[in-house]
């Protein structure tokens, strides 16, 4: 687990995190492009646009689309490792299913991801239908990570998914 910045003011970052998630970067020729966003350890953001339309190949599409219901948006939080400087040297190897949380934000979901610090993980997951975790994050959560999300963030019948490597 990265060092956290631990302070005031949490509830407001994640929750302009999420908005941002749910809205669509608009580039000058008029192309919408959903967006994931990243909250870093020291809690700033990173705006990623997914793909934009029309270019993600068929077959991607219908692997996606077998992953996550298309039936309605979804809000999707993600567990995974933030640390700025490994997202810069490499964004796959920090979050090995990277692309796939691109790819639900190219079909139309809100994504967010946090690194899971007990002190944000009730606040970051809060709201979400699905909660996606890195198994490399697991041995760095609480014991009872499950239990906080369902019950303290009082989502009781969110999915909560474990993504191996």
């Amino acid at each position: 687990m990265p060092e956290v910045d631990v302070r005031p003011g949490l509830d407001e970052i994640f929750d302009q995190a999420k908005s941002l998630a749910e809205e669509e970067t608009i580039l000058a020729d008029g192309t919408h492009l959903r967006r994931v966003v990243i909250v870093s350890p020291g809690r700033l953001l990173l705006i990623k646009d997914s793909y934009p339309p029309d270019t993600l190949p068929l077959e991607s599409r219908i692997v996606l689309e077998e992953l996550m219901p298309t039936d309605r948006s979804l809000k999707i939080a993600v567990i995974a490792y933030t640390y700025m400087e490994a997202l810069r040297t490499d964004i796959r190897h920090a979050i090995p299913f990277f692309d796939y949380l691109l790819g639900f934000a190219y079909l139309g979901h809100a994504v967010w991801i946090f690194e899971g610090h007990d002190s944000v993980l009730e606040i970051g997951c809060r709201g979400a239908d699905y909660v996606l975790v890195d198994q490399r994050m697991l041995p760095f959560l609480e014991q009872d990570w499950e239990q906080i999300v369902k019950i303290k963030a009082g989502m009781v019948n969110v999915r909560i998914l474990s993504i191996p490597n």
